[in-house]
Formats: structure tokens, C-alpha cells, sequence
């Protein structure tokens, strides 16, 4: 398998890390940076097969781990014939063009998945896993913490600011930094205060659950990050980014009562997006993902079986059991 990783910041070196150390068969993995001397750092480091290489090489696998709002326009100039697209951006612009390459990339018996990190991405998974049991879904709730390193942080100081939306059959726009909802997320995070934000979940969500009358998203924020948001960032972001989490909430009918789920997993950002990329790149070796189009995470691999390739790659999912 040839792997070619665009982007060598916080997810795309931490992936290049991991798929050196897996057992996975790789017989070229190339990076990829607008800094070239960042991306010679990365393959100076990792070591064979990492190698530094350009955008027009051959690859079967190609990661877009670039910063949100280049994605759209690298994965339409990046996809070909055979060809698996990964794109991690946060962005409602990019996962809007991401999906837009429907039918461009079936013309050319392609795969291009939107939204591979930890939300979107895991967190749509989650939600289809805590769907399993349902007869009917009626809200799907998502809300994330943390960012994964200073693009990351960059793209939710964006997002708080601009206009989110919300699918109540039927698209909704809600300013952004309303809406404050307290979500408990799984350890150490515990409870956070979470707003309304430019957030692209509802976008992939309703793709698996057109039916639910409510899919919304938030993500923790503090009272300076809202008051904020409409200026340029006070402070740099941390390099690195922090602890993170998700969780997913999701209600519907099962049988003549009506029932709900929670689920969420914990880890920093960077780290669960680089798992999360594994993961998939791992069903792709095992010939588990042979779909061809546009399409979210959750469209592309089967819940329990991702979750179970995730746990081994160091993000394990978790159930709110109530207290």
C-alpha cells in the first residue's frame, strides 16, 4: 500500500508516527508540507519508508491533515481512479465541497471520506452505535472539547463566530455562541458548558438518520472564548493542543417506550484523529471498505467493527451507564 500524507502539523505527523510502528503492509509512505523542511523533520525522525515527496505522486491512500479550508480544493485536484481520499477538516465549507465530489469521484471508481477525526468522524460512528438499538431516532446531539493543535484551535475560534447549523426537519441557522448546554463528557473532562457553532456534524448526520426530527452540535467554550470570538485569537494557541472528548446523545423509540444513549470517548484531539485515520486505513488493507462516491465516516465503515480496530489503536469508546 502506497500512503501519501498531506500536512505534517499535530494529526498528520502523529499519524506518520503510527503507521510506521503498525503491522500494516506499506510499501511507500510519502509526506507531504508547504514547509518542505517540516516535512523533512517528520521523515528524518520516522525513518524508512517515510520519504518526502510531492503532491502528484502515486499513492492509494491519500490523508488530507492540512489546515480546515484547503481541503476541498486539495481533495478535488487529489482524487483518482481507485483512489481513497481522508479528509480530517472541521470545516462546513470543506465537508460542503468534500461531498460535492459524489459524483466526480464514482466516475473515476474513487472514495472520498469527509470528516475523518474525532468530530466528525468518531462522533458519527458513536451515534450510529448508540443508534443500534433503536427502532426509531428522533435527535441526534453531538458536542466535542478541546482542539488538536493551532490550526485546530484557529478553525473553533472561526466556528464560534459564524452561524451554526441545526437540522429540524430542516435546515435551521442559530448564531453561533448560543445556546449553552452543560454536557458531561467522559473522564477527565467531566462537565463543560457547550455552544452553538459552525460545526459540519449535522451535515454527515443526516445522511444516516434523514428521519430524526433534531441533529445539532456544540463545542466547549469558555465566556472569554464567546465575548472573543469576533476578534483575532488574544493568545497563541497551544502547540499541541490539550485533553479532549466527545458525546454523542441519542433518543428515539425502541418498541412503545421511548429510550436514549450516551456515548463519548476521551483523548487529546491530535492523538484520536491520527487513531481515528488509522483505524479506517487499517479496514482498507483488510478490504473492509470498498464503497465509491462522497460520503461521511459512518457511511464508508460498519460501527461495532471500527470501534473495536479504534479500542486497539488507543481510544476506547464509552457508555453512560447513569448513576
Amino acid at each position: 500500500m502506497n500512503i501519501l500524507v498531506v500536512g505534517t502539523g499535530v494529526v498528520g505527523a502523529g499519524l506518520v508516527e503510527r503507521l510506521v510502528a503498525s503491522p500494516l503492509s506499506i510499501t511507500r509512505l510519502t509526506v507531504v508540507d508547504r514547509h518542505p523542511e517540516r516535512a523533512g523533520q517528520v521523515a528524518e525522525e520516522c525513518g524508512a519508508p517515510v520519504t518526502v515527496g510531492r503532491l502528484e505522486d502515486p499513492a492509494d491512500v491519500v490523508v488530507l491533515a492540512t489546515a480546515a479550508g484547503s481541503q476541498g480544493r486539495l481533495a478535488r485536484r487529489l482524487m483518482g481512479r481507485g483512489r481513497v481520499v481522508l479528509a480530517t477538516s472541521d470545516s462546513v465549507s470543506d465537508v460542503k465541497q468534500l461531498l460535492d465530489l459524489d459524483d466526480a469521484a464514482r466516475r473515476q471508481e474513487g472514495l472520498v471520506v469527509a470528516g475523518v477525526g474525532m468530530a466528525p468522524g468518531l462522533s458519527d460512528v458513536l451515534a450510529v452505535r448508540a443508534a443500534g438499538d433503536l427502532e426509531q431516532v428522533s435527535e441526534v446531539h453531538v458536542a466535542k472539547f478541546g482542539t488538536g493543535g493551532p490550526a485546530c484551535a484557529r478553525q473553533h475560534h472561526r466556528a464560534l463566530a459564524s452561524s451554526a447549523l441545526e437540522w429540524r426537519r430542516g435546515w435551521r441557522s442559530r448564531p453561533g455562541g448560543t445556546g449553552r448546554e452543560l454536557c458531561w463528557f467522559p473522564d477527565p473532562v467531566d462537565g463543560a458548558d457547550c455552544y452553538r457553532a459552525a460545526l459540519p456534524d449535522p451535515l454527515l448526520l443526516v445522511r444516516r438518520f434523514g428521519g430524526a426530527e433534531r441533529i445539532t452540535a456544540r463545542m466547549a467554550a469558555t465566556r472569554r472564548d464567546r465575548f472573543s470570538s469576533w476578534l483575532p485569537m488574544l493568545r497563541p494557541p497551544h502547540p499541541e493542543g490539550k485533553v479532549g472528548a466527545v458525546r454523542v446523545e441519542v433518543r428515539g423509540r425502541r418498541g412503545p417506550r421511548w429510550s436514549g444513549r450516551i456515548m463519548g470517548a476521551s483523548a487529546p484531539p491530535g492523538e484520536a484523529t491520527a487513531a481515528v485515520l488509522l483505524s479506517v486505513i487499517t479496514l482498507i488493507e483488510r478490504g473492509r471498505v470498498d464503497q465509491r462516491g462522497a460520503m461521511g465516516l459512518a457511511e464508508v465503515v460498519e460501527a461495532t467493527e471500527f470501534l473495536d480496530v479504534l479500542a486497539d489503536n488507543g481510544v476506547t469508546p464509552q457508555v453512560f451507564s447513569g448513576s
